[in-house]
């Protein structure tokens, strides 16, 4: 057996594998990691294979400083993605052994449309199970307020899409006053998904207090759109109690919450838009009716004015039959009253001769009469003197100076006093008997 040194050895195997496989190969993977040496400009990337989550297969693989540029403007441009980690990729590479470096894939070219496929697929599993869950629409299918005016927003505080949208809200050239409340979520990097649901979750808890609910992004990385390809977001939005409407930025690519949204909008300034012309709509709307309902009334005005002037003309006819009619009518009155007037003072001035005869008998047979009564009176006023009862024989008892009706109103050793016709006498009870 033949001793060889490394090099020897390693070249052997460099040999090998250069006339094993002379050409370019398409390989998929996930990349693992990816990183740029900031000195050489190369692009160093570790490829991994998995199955259930178990890594099966990895190497190593460089992207030399003349392909990356060119690589990577062209994957962005296709995917919307920056080249990183996780992403399942599609390379065109050779194989490459060094022997001091090792073994490696030297990647030409990396085809964008195997990635955009996979977001598809992941995206289009999302949508499948939302749909066998029964969810998928059902925002979708909530009515639009008429006047959406309380805005709930999703959307980070600092986000120049979140300036638009309050910017084109308040300036709108209608003046129509509009309320918005923040709830502050991280809309891209890997806090994304926890993010966004603790903010619809803190919305939901005041979900009375608004009519519309905003997702906003705008501003970020085409790459950050994928976070929104998630079930977990998705079902929230679908789920959402009242409208949502989704504005994250983008004209080319539909997320899964553009999908299941109330509606998607390609910017925080078209979402912003949109509300305002909602409400337009209604007002458009109610001074259009307004129009309607005054064309009708001068129509119905219209048409009534002849019917009124023939009205006024028999009213006129009439009002001059029944005054003609009621003078004629007063002018009998009149002349009764005064024929009525001349017999009733003819027949007074006659009564009112013979009245001071009568009136002086009258008066004398009426104070006869009183006098009589009031001599009959004083007789029984006479009879019920108490001295004439006293001088019978009776007698009026007194106990504090009132007179003692009953015997239950005094008690033994009590002081009372006897009135007799002549005189008085002061006694002390020594028994009482009712």
């Amino acid at each position: 057996m033949e001793t060889v040194t490394l090099k020897q050895f390693l070249e052997v195997i460099r040999d090998a594998l250069q006339a094993g496989f002379p050409m370019q190969y398409r390989v998929t993977a996930e990349i693992a990691s990816f990183r740029v040496n900031p000195n050489s400009g190369h692009c160093y990337v570790d490829l991994v294979e998995k199955e259930e989550n178990a890594v099966t297969a990895k190497t190593g693989a460089v992207i030399w400083k003349g392909r990356l540029d060119y690589i990577r403007q062209k994957f962005s441009r296709d995917t919307g993605q920056q080249l990183k980690e996780g992403l399942k990729v599609l390379l065109v590479a050779e194989v490459s052994f060094h022997e001091v470096y090792g073994f490696k894939l030297n990647i030409i070219d990396i085809d964008p449309s195997y990635t955009i496929g996979e977001f598809a697929l992941h995206r289009k599993k999302i949508i499948e199970r939302l749909e066998k869950e029964g969810v998928l629409d059902n925002n979708k299918q909530l009515p639009f307020p008429l006047v959406p005016q309380r805005i709930a927003v999703i959307s980070s505080a600092s986000a120049a899409g979140y300036e638009d949208f309050l910017n084109t809200l308040q300036n709108n050239p209608y003046g129509y006053a509009v309320s918005v409340t923040l709830f502050p979520a991280y809309m891209q990097g890997g806090q994304t998904e926890q993010s966004v649901i603790l903010a619809l979750g803190k919305c939901l808890g005041k979900i009375k207090n608004y009519d519309v609910a905003v997702i906003i992004r705008g501003g970020g990385d085409q790459v950050d759109l994928h976070s929104f390809d998630n079930y977990n977001i998705g079902a929230a939005v679908a789920k959402f109690p009242i409208p949502v409407l989704s504005g994250i930025g983008h004209r080319r690519d539909e997320t899964v919450v553009d999908i299941v949204a109330h509606k998607r909008l390609i910017s925080p300034t078209a979402a912003a838009e949109f509300i305002i012309g909602r409400m337009k709509d209604f007002e458009d709307r109610i001074n259009g009716e307004s129009r309607v309902l005054a064309d009708i009334a001068g129509n119905i005005l219209f048409s009534e004015r002849g019917s009124l002037e023939e009205a006024e003309k028999h009213l006129r006819i009439f009002t001059d039959f029944f005054f003609r009619k009621r003078t004629q009518v007063f002018k009998t009155l009149i002349s009764d009253f005064r024929n009525n007037v001349a017999r009733n003072t003819a027949s007074a001035e006659f009564f009112l001769k013979q009245s001071p005869v009568a009136l002086a008998g009258a008066a004398r047979a009426f104070i006869k009469g009183r006098l009589n009564m009031l001599e009959r009176n004083g007789d029984r006023m006479e009879l019920m003197n108490p001295l004439k009862v006293l001088k019978r024989g009776y007698s009026i008892t007194f106990s504090n100076g009132k007179a003692v009706k009953d015997a239950d109103t005094v008690k033994n050793g009590d002081r009372i006093a006897t009135r007799l016709y002549k005189g008085t006498i002061t006694s002390i009870i020594e028994k009482s008997e009712t």
